[in-house]
């Protein structure tokens, strides 16, 4: 039995045939084109002039005239170069630019598709037990997402969950050493005081370089650390703070606006299947 075509290989009465015709010239036809029209150009006059005034009558003047052609020949050259290259460069940054778009959106879509599942499960659940069981399965996502999502080498994302007035690493994904830092409320402990304080001000921090000369009140690193940069983002949901994402690096400005970005994302993803059901 015939079946009919899709409607997006059926022929549109609207549209005529396609054009015949040759392509279109490239940008880098069309330069080559203007440079031989430059070229051809210089020629013509000294043509011209040769015709007016006649040929060279010595060595001289023929050294003077090798001379003009070298300094007209060795700027056009050096533009074509130069204008090649720019092009050259402009289309490969271009198609660099379509190929990260469409694995971000590959990516972002295979990252949080299965979160979302979760967020939803989490809120489905019927007993606490299940509950706080998905809740742990989708700390964990969160930050292997983060570390993944994340453009630093070697990336070390962590939930610091908050818990009796101090924050420990209740799940973490990435390189090999497990975070041992506790966010606590002791006099002494003036990193804790301001992680503490991100979280309840719903704040984030973006640190290019913990060596740095200046550095943000408490973003100085434990002694020993492995990391140069990091990004911390406040967990909450409305009026409830959960805790503290993070993503270190070993290397110094591993992170920019887009993973900050990205980092809030995930935090409030995070948030939103901690959240307590009224």
């Amino acid at each position: 039995m015939p079946t009919t075509p899709p409607l997006a290989q059926q022929p549109s009465p609207d549209v005529g045939a396609p054009a015949s015709g040759p392509p279109p010239a490239s940008p880098g036809s069309r330069l080559r084109a203007y440079i031989a029209l430059e070229a051809c150009a210089v020629a013509l006059g000294y043509v011209v002039s040769v015709l007016w005034v006649g040929l060279p009558a010595g060595p001289s003047r023929w050294a003077l005239v090798a001379g003009g052609a070298v300094a007209v020949a060795v700027p056009l050259w050096i533009k074509s170069r130069r204008e090649l290259r720019q092009e050259a460069e402009a289309r490969s940054a271009e198609a660099i630019a379509i190929e990260a778009d469409t694995k971000l959106r590959l990516v972002v879509g295979d990252v949080t598709t299965p979160i979302a599942e979760v967020v939803g499960k989490v809120h489905q659940a019927a007993t606490e037990a299940e509950r706080g069981s998905l809740r742990g399965q989708l700390g964990q996502l969160i930050v292997e997402a983060a570390a993944n999502l994340c453009d630093g080498e070697r990336a070390r994302a962590t939930f610091f969950e908050l818990h009796g007035g101090e924050m420990r690493a209740t799940a973490w994904f990435g390189r090999g050493d497990q975070p041992e830092t506790v966010f606590t409320e002791a006099p002494a402990d003036r990193r804790g005081h301001e992680a503490l304080l991100l979280v309840r001000f719903h704040d984030f921090l973006l640190v290019d370089d913990v060596r740095a000369e200046t550095l943000p009140r408490g973003a100085e690193p434990r002694p020993g650390a492995t990391y140069r940069s990091f990004i911390s983002v406040a967990v909450f949901c409305g009026e409830q703070n959960f805790g503290m994402l993070s993503v270190d690096a070993p290397e110094p400005y591993a992170f920019d606006e887009t993973d900050l970005n990205v980092m809030r994302a995930m935090a409030q993803l995070l948030g939103a299947g901690l959240v307590d059901r009224p």
